[in-house]
């Protein structure tokens, strides 16, 4: 039974909800991310506050990351800038993180980079996947097709990088050739084929102070007939990686991710069953 519930299904009716994607709760509000670039924001007791959206030319890849009471930190797009059509190869130039105004009018910073591999190859999937530790203010950024992890030091205006790790696990496979995105197009079955046999960086989140969980997975042979979501269709890994990079451990993972808690616990979903869904509560312990 829910303990509380938000929003109902619709689109353009204040406080509906057409596509809710992820949650995040910042400055006692809830800010629930949607398809179409669109935040719906209530407060603590379900009330519909406002609907929000990044500025004009920048493009979201959510979730949202609080950095602050007065700052959020989001992977993104700025279609102005130097080769961020998504269809060609992105450059030196090109950024992918910015840091926001609460009120989401005001872009105050740009970092970041895409990695080495997306520089070598045409790659379409290159979403950054990013986690937030506030209290060191610092980041951690992975990306969808590289075991390449970048951290970054934080100010309010912008990440100053301070070096990648990369992480390593029996189970990860880099692409072998160029998967552009116009091939999805005009040869939707060697897209599919090439994607079955790349893994995906789904997360990246911070588990201790110094410690980084990359949550990747493999696609099973009918990951692309499935209508919807369906957790049997993917094999979750997952990889411990200290901050130095020095030590890093390969971990089986019960399910996919969903996110974690400022106390450093994940939330692993251990069943997708309808109406029998279950999410289990998890912490990383390290024993030397």
């Amino acid at each position: 039974m829910p303990v509380q519930t938000f929003g109902y299904p619709g689109f353009e009716e204040p406080g509906s909800l057409l596509g809710p994607l992820y949650v995040t709760l910042l400055n006692d509000k809830v800010y629930v991310q949607e398809i179409f670039n669109r935040i719906v924001v209530f407060d603590r007791t379900g009330r519909f506050l406002s609907q929000k959206r990044m500025p004009e030319f920048y493009y979201p890849e959510f979730p949202l990351r609080v950095l602050d009471d007065q700052h959020i930190v989001v992977a993104s797009t700025d279609i102005r800038e130097p080769c961020s059509d998504p269809l060609g190869k992105p450059c030196k130039e090109t950024r992918t993180v910015s840091i926001l105004d609460t009120s989401f009018t005001h872009v105050k910073g740009r970092f970041g980079f895409y990695p080495t591999l997306y520089f070598e190859k045409n790659l379409a999937t290159r979403a950054p996947r990013i986690d937030v530790n506030a209290n060191r203010r610092i980041a951690a950024v992975g990306y969808s097709l590289s075991p390449e992890i970048q951290i970054y030091a934080l100010s309010d205006t912008g990440g100053v990088f301070l070096k990648s790790v990369y992480f390593q696990h029996p189970e990860w496979h880099s692409p072998n050739e160029d998967i552009p995105a116009n091939l999805a197009i005009n040869d939707r079955k060697k897209w599919e084929s090439l994607m079955l046999r790349t893994s995906q960086t789904f997360e990246v989140f911070f588990v201790a102070d110094t410690l980084i969980l990359a949550f990747f997975a493999n696609k099973k042979s009918d990951y692309y007939s499935m209508k919807g979501w369906d957790d049997s269709k993917i094999e979750p890994h997952g990889v411990l990686v200290s901050l130095s990079g020095a030590w890093q451990q390969a971990l089986e993972l019960p399910g996919p991710v969903l996110g974690r808690d400022e106390a450093f616990h994940l939330y692993i979903r251990l069943s997708d069953e309808p109406d029998r869904r279950l999410i289990g509560r998890f912490r990383v312990e390290v024993r030397r």
